[in-house]
């Protein structure tokens, strides 16, 4: 996306905005545990990006742009404390069992997702958010450098231990 659509910043921002919020919003999300504070993050990310574009300023990699401005605003969420309601998880957790899924399939399938969320979350933090960004995102060990703010080699180290350890919390390993 880098370089296109440099002549019009808001076309530039509507189609960075359709093809990315929401990979931008499910990180959020994954790192708060709070569907509305991720989406509040997710309108701060995109603020800030759109404070760039009027700027003219030339942001060449735009998926690393916003995932690191989310990434610090979550890092900013955290230092602020806020609590999480265990109230607010339960409605939520209500909402969405009533799909087009059976509602079996459905518990089952979000006792796998919570498994999963709890135990990407109880990586140490230096592994966590590389191994979201490589499995969930789908970003490469190069695109996660420019976000996390570390070498290629060591974003790949991350990756690699952070999968094995996520194995283990989850009893996949042999």
């Amino acid at each position: 996306m880098a370089g296109l659509f440099r002549r019009n910043p808001e076309d530039d921002f509507k189609k960075t905005y359709d093809a990315l919020s929401d990979a931008v919003f499910r990180f959020c999300l994954m790192r708060t545990s709070d569907r509305e504070q991720a989406l509040d993050l997710t309108q701060e990310t995109f603020l800030r990006f759109w404070n760039e574009l009027s700027k003219n300023k030339n942001i060449k990699n735009r998926r690393a742009f916003l995932f690191t401005v989310a990434r610090n605003l979550v890092i900013d969420s955290y230092r602020k404390k806020k609590s999480l309601s265990l109230e607010s998880v339960l409605v939520e957790g209500s909402e969405d069992k009533h799909e087009s899924l059976a509602f079996d399939a459905k518990i089952e399938i979000n006792s796998e997702a919570d498994n999963l969320k709890r135990s990407i979350n109880a990586l140490d933090d230096i592994y966590r958010d590389a191994v979201y960004l490589r499995c969930v995102e789908e970003m490469k060990p190069k695109e996660i450098a420019l976000v996390i703010g570390q070498s290629v080699n060591v974003v790949s180290v991350r990756i690699s231990r952070g999968l094995s350890l996520l194995r283990k919390l989850m009893h996949y390993d042999k």
